[in-house]
């Protein structure tokens, strides 16, 4: 089965799944990256492209809980550019720094390759309740798209187009606010290793903050910087580096 095939298997399953389950309510905060939570989110980019995010959780009967998120992006033209399904579990400890951490299953789909990655993602609580952190990392294998138009556009054909890596990402979150308005810092590092090698740091600032009383309306304004550097047989080849702000509106349910 290739990875494109399991992209679509795994889309049909997420779908059915989480209705099997009882949903959990959960008290809302937006900051706390280790919650499973049901959402809506509505994306536009200051380059026309257009994200669309769906998460559903649901609950155990240990107590545990977990949801699946999906989400879709298309560009300025309305063609597909991406996607991404997560099956993501919330495991939750007697402990003071560490009080949740959560385990993801991500299957993603972009014009330059597919993967399925194995992650986790830990809450690191400090002194003070207003200045949260969380530390994620992430295996991962797939296959890169020979037909891909950043690959041709670079005179890049591959032999073999199998590929291993890993990701990491440590995320600073600071509320600004007893409404929970919050600022988030976090670069994310992307490490493709195959008859490719690709080396990605995307970099992020992303304010957050809430519209509603109830606090189950949010804005959010991000803005990313992304290096990306591509070697091959021994050449070298850096992409002009990308900048993008994103205008987010999500929903609580």
């Amino acid at each position: 089965m290739t990875f494109k095939k399991l992209f679509g298997t795994a889309l049909a399953l997420s779908v059915v799944a989480p209705f099997a389950l009882a949903e959990k309510e959960e008290e809302i905060d937006a900051s706390d990256m280790t919650r499973a939570s049901t959402t809506a989110i509505v994306g536009l980019s200051s380059k026309g492209d257009v994200k669309l995010t769906g998460s559903l959780s649901y609950a155990f009967d240990n107590g545990q809980t977990a949801m699946t998120l999906l989400e879709g992006t298309i560009d300025e033209d309305g063609a597909y550019k991406d996607a991404r399904l997560q099956y993501f579990h919330v495991f939750s400890f007697n402990n003071a720094t560490t009080p949740r951490a959560a385990a993801s299953v991500d299957i993603i789909n972009n014009d330059t390759f597919t993967s399925v990655a194995l992650g986790g993602i830990a809450m690191i609580r400090t002194s003070s309740d207003a200045f949260t952190m969380f530390a994620r990392g992430a295996v991962l294998a797939g296959e890169y798209n020979n037909d891909s138009a950043q690959l041709k556009g670079a005179g890049i054909h591959l032999d073999d187009t199998g590929i291993t890596g890993a990701s990491a990402a440590f995320y600073a979150v600071w509320k600004t606010g007893e409404d929970g308005t919050f600022i988030a810092a976090y670069p994310e590092l992307t490490y493709l290793n195959g008859d490719l090698e690709m080396t990605s740091l995307k970099s992020t600032l992303m304010v957050s903050t809430p519209l509603s009383s109830d606090g189950k309306t949010w804005g959010q304004v991000k803005f990313d910087r992304t290096s990306t550097n591509f070697e091959h047989k021994n050449n070298s080849l850096d992409l002009a580096t990308e900048k993008s702000v994103w205008f987010n509106y999500k929903v609580f349910f």
